[in-house]
């Protein structure tokens, strides 16, 4: 560790006074947009053709999903590179270099960016100049997003554990083993709520753990392995899993709801927005089912394949990308698609949407904004 555990702690402490922490509504701090990983913005985005606004050469391939808030957005590439990059205009503003990949979308709270590497490193860095509070080590590669809430760090690894560590020092505050196979592991995030913290495993099991002190809730046997983060709303969990069904569980007692199959792999994280639920599956079919009784409302190809979760505007524009380099908007009100616009590659994890504008990285390494 290379600060001592009380040094974040005043400048936290300081930055809240002078209102630097505090994130604003329309950020995307983490893959999801936060930790209940709902994957909706409360901003509007460009219902007929946006325009690109900048792009920035990452330098390597970028396959987890950017995030963005306190004025600038942070992508993390597979060459170990995290970049923080102006939101207006795209300039680098500073960088950080781990030394192994990173695949997994870093997290932003309280004016630190947490940034999970596949060596198993966790580092804390100031958000406005990249400096390094502390880092630590976890017992295995960390290939999926951390989340944050309530001054605790969650992260899952293929050591088969999930931990929770202290936001301002890094101190382990609990860990839990998410007992899988021999080549299993955590390969989806954590998400949180006020109460617990929900995360799967290769094995198909997902696990409710007791956000203070990390005893378990219950488990759901799924159908197979579960690689995206579950959605938390309402009460409920929403799952994707392998064996092409979305799921809803009740949050508190872990019992399934509803199960419904698609054509195939979900991916990413299932969106609940009103009494609707989207998904995108693999094959690049958008769905929109009843939250009710996961019946299906109705489907609409994207031409594409999909890998990540759409994001959803205030103004009910879907919008996702494809692996062959299309970014795609959604109207889901008319259903049908309203825009398309080229990248420069395919894209693995999802867009952020933050003060009206969508946020994309393709394995190229492109960072583009668009409004």
């Amino acid at each position: 560790m290379t600060c001592a555990s009380d040094c974040l702690r005043p400048l936290l402490a300081a930055m809240l006074l002078l209102g630097a922490s505090s994130a604003r509504a329309a950020d995307w701090p983490m893959l999801g947009g936060g930790p209940e990983r709902l994957h909706r913005s409360t901003d509007a985005v460009s219902a007929r053709s946006p325009a690109r606004q900048w792009a920035h050469s990452a330098g390597g391939k970028v396959q987890a999903g950017v995030i963005a808030g306190e004025g600038m957005v942070f992508a993390a590439g597979s060459d170990g590179r995290l970049s923080a990059l102006d939101a207006r205009k795209g300039n680098v503003l500073w960088q950080y270099e781990a030394r192994a990949a990173i695949s997994a979308s870093p997290a932003l709270a309280d004016g630190v960016v947490i940034v999970a590497a596949k060596d198993g490193s966790v580092t804390a860095l100031a958000a406005y100049d990249g400096k390094r509070f502390w880092q630590v080590r976890v017992g295995g590669g960390v290939v999926a997003a951390p989340a944050v809430r309530d001054g605790r760090v969650y992260v899952g690894s293929v050591d088969q554990f999930l931990y929770a560590l202290d936001l301002g020092s890094g101190k382990e505050a609990w860990r839990y083993r998410v007992k899988d196979y021999k080549y299993g592991g955590n390969f989806a995030g954590p998400a949180a709520d006020g109460a617990r913290v929900y995360v799967g495993g290769k094995n198909g099991m997902l696990h409710a753990v007791q956000r203070d002190g990390g005893r378990p809730v219950w488990q759901a046997e799924l159908g197979s392995a579960l690689y995206g983060a579950p959605a938390l709303a309402d009460g409920r969990v929403y799952q994707g899993a392998y064996d092409r069904n979305v799921y809803a569980l009740d949050a508190a007692a872990g019992t399934i709801l509803w199960r419904t199959e698609i054509d195939d792999w979900p991916q990413g994280t299932p969106v609940p927005v009103g009494d609707m639920l989207y998904v995108a599956s693999r094959s690049g079919v958008f769905y929109a089912l009843r939250a009710a009784d996961g019946g299906i409302a109705w489907q609409m190809s994207l031409d594409g394949e999909v890998r990540h979760s759409p994001s959803i505007a205030r103004n009910q524009v879907g919008v996702v990308a494809t692996l062959d380099g299309r970014l795609v908007g959604v109207d889901l009100a008319r259903r049908r698609i309203a825009w398309e616009q080229k990248l420069d590659g395919g894209v693995f994890g999802g867009p952020a949407i933050s003060d009206g504008v969508v946020l994309v990285a393709t394995q190229e390494g492109s960072v583009s904004a668009w409004r």
